[in-house]
């Protein structure tokens, strides 16, 4: 078992309307790839690689979030560079699907969708879609979808499993994997990054402040009880400390 970490580009955003900090901040937008003996997996998928010249597919998230992502740097190219072609990826698990996080899904054709079976409604709503929160072009694309309700053991074999943790999204999860270091849990959005668990600051944009809170609790519990490291969603600092080659 593996879990590597792929940068596909970077957003910049007043930190404001993140944790109510100030000034700018850059981060990462992650791609995890899971090496499993029975598949490869990658939980989210980045950002779509039109925002490489143009912010015109985000419509008005572009004034709250600036793209800073480039030609090589998108999923394709990062799997290529591991020598993983896009038909080798079995499953697609998704925390949610933001632009940010399901960008990224026409390149890999032939994977499986997982996801919670309310993250896929509320994602199909029309009134979501007119308000730009979701955007069908970014996920959907006639893939094999496997909706689920709770937690879900993706291999049967207890070392990758969903985990509800919604509040961000009405579906949003995150993901857990054993490795033989120890239980990992990505987080996704519902704890961009560390000092959001700390202080219990949840951006007040979610679809439940308080049903994340909830969430983010639970993910404490697992951190401080569980002993699980946790990945957080978009965590300069955490990120570019992890190793390029993974954990194992």
């Amino acid at each position: 078992m593996r879990l590597v970490p792929l940068e596909i580009g970077r957003l910049n955003s007043a930190r404001s309307i993140l944790d109510g900090g100030e000034g700018m901040l850059p981060f990462p937008i992650p791609s995890w790839l899971i090496e499993h003996p029975d598949g490869l997996v990658l939980f989210d998928t980045g950002l779509h690689m039109d925002l490489q010249t143009s912010t015109d597919r985000i419509g008005s998230s572009a004034a709250f979030f600036d793209p800073d992502f480039h030609e090589g740097e998108e999923l394709t190219a990062r799997l290529e560079a591991r020598s993983i072609r896009p038909s080798d990826i079995t499953h697609m698990v998704f925390s949610h699907l933001h632009f940010d996080h399901a960008g990224g899904t026409v390149e890999i054709p032939d994977a499986r969708i997982v996801l919670q079976e309310a993250e896929w409604a509320a994602a199909h709503e029309a009134k979501a879609i007119e308000r730009g929160i979701y955007n069908p072009d970014d996920f959907d694309h006639g893939h094999d979808v496997q909706t689920i309700d709770g937690a879900h053991d993706l291999f049967g074999d207890g070392r990758v499993t969903c985990v509800p943790t919604p509040g961000h999204t009405r579906g949003h999860q995150s993901l857990r994997i054993e490795l033989d270091s120890g239980p990992v849990v990505l987080t996704g959005d519902c704890v961009y990054f560390e000092s959001m668990l700390d202080e219990m600051a949840v951006p007040t944009f979610g679809a439940n402040t308080d049903l994340q809170k909830e969430s983010m609790a639970e993910l404490k519990r697992l951190r401080d009880e569980d002993g699980c490291m946790l990945l957080f969603g978009h965590d300069e600092a955490q990120f570019r400390a992890l190793p390029s080659d993974g954990l194992t």
